[in-house]
């Protein structure tokens, strides 16, 4: 007769060695992609650029949050990755690369933080170090998310801070999570959306620091963002808060998101529902809610944030740190779920692959088209505007300008047309531009004064427009700034012309990995 306990342990071994095995494979691939992609000096998503120039100002002395014109027109962040690569700008750190090495550290603190996490609620440091590699498995289906100049992991890792301190600090613990929880909404607004289902989750676990905990986390989000709106004119409450409401909701995603986003960690979705499931069962209520808790509001911000326009694969991020908590804390103890687990990491892989090595790596010819574009613009003369790929103007030394997708933003609070949406006529019409109200109606005036005064007086040695995407509406949008007395465009008063020849030699390779899909460039240069 077989002995099943000596077969028992030999299964046990074998989804270990399984999972450390998977967990190598996804810190190969994040090494390789991390060691290629963090020091590539050009953007590898659409908007990285333009995050850096926000940096920059700060590096600079310059506002963040104030009047847009033609040279800055705010994002709708947080200022927190802003600040942090300002401070990497002036200690000589190009601006993409500080932001990368913010984004990078986070990713890693991410890991760490998971992987601690479910090794002090499990006992089991495999385990552990298996939930660290479930999240860096996310790498490739989260669309190369983890080392992008982007503001993502800084805020997970924050929150998961907040959590985790919540349920693992000391006596005192509300008031540590209550400084993280302030430096999440500080790193972005969607922790608003996160934070209160950590709170009822510890009011089930303690309500007296659950009570500490908020009350102090208020007052300190409260105060932060007192000072941003004081110390801003108000523009700070305007680009943060006021503004992202004018943007409305991909309807498809409302169903969407449950049937198709999160299919890819599904696995650990039903791990963690049956974890949840047992402690119960196991006497253990007060932690078992704080987790479902937890876990919930990552899901539900990842649902919201999806639905918001402009959500892109990016904010599932959320959803799968939670999911990488509480899937490996149920599987610590089942063999059948770690079973579930490991087909979770083969489930992330071939999403990885199928998301292809073109939005992983650059290619030789997308670093060629940078570095011609970069040269065109360092011949130049002056500023130059360049809508779509940011921090090259800075970079050589010509300034940062409006980018697309920041114009763009701005532009939800015109009047909507139905079947078109943004009346775009009322930028061409003085008198309905002046009409437009509150601070919005402000923010439009500042910007389209100040671009056609800055057109007219020919201001900028050449403007970069790209044939295809969203700036190539840069000559309709603009257009009062680039016709001449008679009204009409292509005439012979332009204040702008198209310059002859190519900017590229291949026009299509300047394509961001990740993104809004923008290529083909031109340049407008002043009429002599």
């Amino acid at each position: 007769m077989p002995d099943l306990t000596k077969t028992s342990a030999v299964v046990d071994r074998a989804l270990l060695a399984a999972l450390m095995a998977a967990t190598a494979a996804a810190v190969v691939v994040f090494v390789v992609g991390v060691a290629v992609r963090v020091p590539y000096p050009h953007e590898l998503e659409w908007m990285e650029g333009a995050l850096a120039d926000h940096a920059w100002r700060v590096a600079d002395g310059l506002p963040l949050y104030c009047a847009p014109g033609p040279e800055h027109v705010p994002f709708l962040y947080a200022p927190l990755l802003f600040w942090l690569g300002g401070l990497g700008i002036t200690l000589g750190i190009d601006g993409i690369l500080a932001l990368r090495l913010v984004a990078l550290a986070a990713t890693v603190g991410c890991t760490m933080l998971v992987g601690h996490w479910v090794r002090r609620e499990t006992g089991h440091v495999a385990v552990g170090l298996a939930a660290s590699g479930t999240f860096l498995a996310g790498y490739g289906w989260l669309a190369w998310w983890y080392d992008l100049a982007r503001n993502d992991t800084l805020f997970v890792l924050l929150v998961l801070a907040t959590a985790y301190v919540l349920r693992h600090g000391g006596p005192r613990r509300w008031l540590p999570a209550a400084l993280l929880a302030t430096a999440a909404v500080l790193a972005k607004q969607s922790a608003l959306m996160w934070l209160p289902a950590i709170g009822v989750g510890a009011l089930c676990h303690d309500w007296r620091n659950a009570l500490r905990f908020g009350a102090t986390a208020v007052l300190a989000i409260v105060g932060a963002f007192g000072v941003l709106h004081l110390a801003s004119d108000g523009w700070s409450t305007f680009w943060l808060f006021e503004l992202p409401r004018q943007h409305g909701i991909v309807g498809d995603r409302k169903l969407g998101f449950w049937t198709e986003d999160v299919v890819t960690m599904l696995p650990l979705l039903a791990i963690g529902l049956v974890g949840f499931v047992a402690q119960v069962r196991a006497g253990r209520p007060r932690e078992a809610l704080f987790l479902a808790a937890f876990g919930s509001g990552a899901l539900v911000t990842s649902w919201l944030s999806r639905m918001h326009v402009g959500g892109f694969d990016n904010v599932l991020m959320y959803g799968f740190a939670g999911a990488c908590v509480l899937g490996p804390i149920a599987a610590a103890n089942g063999r059948g779920l770690r079973v579930v687990w490991i087909a979770q990491f083969v489930w992330l892989g071939v999403a990885a692959v199928q998301r292809g090595q073109a939005t992983w790596l650059p290619s030789d010819a997308h670093r060629r088209a940078h570095d011609e574009l970069a040269t065109f613009v360092a011949k130049q003369a002056g500023p130059v505007w360049i809508p779509a790929h940011g921090h090259i103007g800075a970079r050589a030394g010509k300034g940062t300008s409006a980018h697309g997708q920041a114009v763009f933003d701005l532009l939800q609070v015109l009047p909507k047309v139905d079947g078109i949406g943004m009346d775009l006529t009322v930028l061409h019409d003085p008198a309905r531009m002046a009409q437009l109200p509150g601070r919005g109606g402000e923010a439009v005036r500042s910007l389209f004064t100040q671009a056609s005064t800055a057109l007219r007086e020919r201001r900028f040695a050449a403007i970069v427009v790209d044939e295809v995407g969203g700036a190539g509406q840069f000559p309709y949008v603009f257009a009062l700034g680039l016709i001449g007395d008679d009204r009409q465009m292509g005439t012979g008063d332009d204040t702008y012309v198209r310059a002859p020849g190519v900017l590229l030699s291949e026009p299509a390779a300047i394509r961001p990995l990740l993104g809004y899909d923008v290529h083909s460039p031109y340049a407008l240069v002043p009429r002599r």
